[in-house]
């Protein structure tokens, strides 16, 4: 992965840095009674693929303790599982869940959210708490909002919606972004984060990852990510990732108290030297399509349910984000943006403009989806030097979100032209890629592969759909214009994510000087049909020079 994309036989590694990189005859010179030989067998070697955009510990806590809605996906397997669940646990005083879709209810649900009712069938007596898959809803039964005192009377505040019905005023039983705060969020111990961080980290080995960018977890209201869980690990020599951390930056908050806390703790963990840094500021600009909180130049669709006029909502205002930005570049901090709509992708592009032209430097700054977008953004993306961390596993035409959320909402000309990516790289953008994990469930770098590179669906035995046999059927396909090559997405991996870190001289490709970062896949991904690339497994995982494991 350097500039002359070179291929090589052998690499000799000393403690945890690539010392040389070349033909076997090359290498044998470093050779002694000492040394460590490992044959992989003539498998492609890649640099550890890196992860510039995940929520830790993933989808840890749902899995291990709560109800774990990511694999429903159609409204009767949702309740069923939230009502097996509840069955199964009746020692709960409070039940807590994550990765339902709105796009699976009916009418008016599907733009609003599901009813309370829908949960107050099942369970009366109890709090239940659910979050949407994507992190931006929250869903609660008549006793949930009753034990939080949510009223009728209960104003929406800065950056939030309470969700009202509209002929009784009473809650429909939906928060969305900030109003989130207004209920207590789920608890764990040290042990549980530490150990929820450990599951999360096995799901990141067996996928490749080396690096990733880390934000709190995701659907929480905590801006925090979990410092402690990731400590603790490290210290016990169990990490096997290096970690650059997001802390984020909400509206509803002051942002002097939050860049400060942001200051601590870089001090704390450059004090520790490890593999953890505090490099980043997060900002969500929006919220989502399918939740109506994305911010578009122009309106939605009436089948939403908001009305004719309605565009959804910036949650920062314009000049409070300016400053912020300039405040948080001044202190040497990294941005990355979420914005969804176009409307929200150009204030973001505007502030980012501003910061950067009044605080001059090498800054690698991000906006990450850029679901919606204006052609002229993407050269002023290009133009500004700032990276788009997009999601390929979401640029196809989904089963459920596409057809009964996107089209719906957008319209047909903004459904079908959503996601740019080979317009990123034509404009000179670099690219990286994520998963969002656990927004997208399954975090396998080569699920995204596949998706960058034919624009259409994978995975199909999860989404319960006849495999696909070629790349341009056109029932799940969006804009293949849009497709980009195997290489673009694998530099999207490696090079490019490493870049975005500002760790580019350290990690992603294969160099003499760098860090030990390597994978082992079980075939040349260069060569692979673009149907199977999905298949690839990593055999084996080489991190800071150590083997985590090796299955070849």
């Amino acid at each position: 992965m350097n500039e002359k994309m070179e291929r090589a036989e052998a690499i000799a590694v000393n403690n945890n840095k690539i010392i040389a990189v070349g033909k076997n005859s090359d290498i044998e010179r470093y050779i002694n009674e000492n040394t460590v030989i490992i044959d992989w067998k003539g498998k492609t070697v890649l640099p550890g693929f890196i992860e510039p955009h995940v929520h830790l510990p993933g989808n840890a806590y749902n899995v291990m303790y709560n109800i774990n809605l990511f694999d429903a996906k159609n409204l009767e397997e949702t309740m069923t599982m939230i009502k097996n669940f509840i069955e199964e646990h009746p020692e709960r005083d409070i039940y807590y869940g994550r990765g339902f879709m709105t796009a699976v209810f009916p009418g008016e649900e599907s733009g609003i959210g599901p009813k309370k009712e829908r949960l107050d069938a099942i369970c009366s007596d109890k709090p239940v708490i659910l979050v949407d898959y994507g992190g931006h809803i929250a869903w609660l039964n008549s006793k949930a909002l009753e034990n939080f005192d949510i009223t009728k009377e209960t104003p929406d505040m800065e950056g939030g919606v309470i969700e009202k019905d509209p002929q009784t005023g009473e809650p429909w039983g939906i928060l969305k972004e900030e109003a989130k705060l207004l209920y207590d969020e789920q608890t764990f111990t040290a042990s549980e984060r530490k150990e929820a961080l450990s599951w999360c980290q096995k799901i990141l080995d067996q996928y490749g990852y080396t690096a990733v960018l880390a934000q709190r977890q995701s659907g929480s209201t905590d801006p925090v990510p979990i410092f402690d869980g990731m400590a603790a690990l490290e210290d016990e020599g169990g990490l096997n990732i290096r970690i650059c951390v997001a802390r984020e930056i909400k509206s509803s908050f002051n942002e002097d108290d939050q860049i400060k806390d942001l200051e601590e703790k870089r001090r704390e963990f450059e004090k520790r030297n490890g593999y953890i840094k505090v490099t980043t500021a997060k900002f969500f600009v929006d919220g989502t399509v399918e939740g109506g909180s994305a911010c578009l130049r122009e309106p939605y669709c009436e089948a939403l349910g908001q009305g004719s006029d309605y565009r959804g909502e910036l949650l920062w205002e314009y000049n409070r984000l300016e400053k912020t930005f300039i405040k948080v570049l001044e202190k040497g901090f990294n941005i990355h943006v979420h914005a969804i709509g176009d409307e929200a992708v150009k204030e973001a592009i505007d502030a980012l403009e501003t910061a950067q032209r009044k605080v001059p430097g090498d800054h690698r700054n991000c906006i990450t989806h850029l679901q919606v977008m204006r052609e002229e953004d993407i050269q002023r993306m290009a133009d500004l030097g700032i990276v788009a961390c997009t999601n390929p596993y979401w640029h196809f035409k989904d089963p459920c979100v596409y057809f009964e959320a996107e089209l719906p909402y957008l319209g047909r000309e903004r459904a079908e032209n959503e996601y740019p990516m080979k317009s990123f790289k034509d404009a000179g953008v670099v690219i990286t890629s994520s998963a969002d994990y656990p927004v997208t469930a399954d975090p396998n770098p080569f699920f995204a592969v596949r998706a960058g590179v034919t624009r259409n669906i994978y995975q199909e035995d999860f989404y319960k759909v006849k495999k696909l046999t070629d790349i341009d059927d056109p029932q799940y396909l969006l804009k293949p214009s849009e497709r980009v090559d195997v290489h673009t997405m694998i530099k999207a991996y490696t090079i490019n994510a490493a870049y975005a870190l500002h760790m580019e001289k350290e990690i992603g490709s294969i160099e003499p000087g760098k860090f030990a970062d390597l994978i082992v896949i079980d075939r040349d991904v260069y060569e692979t049909d673009p149907l199977e690339i999905q298949d690839i497994k990593v055999l084996s995982k080489i991190f800071d020079g150590r083997v985590i494991f090796n299955n070849i």
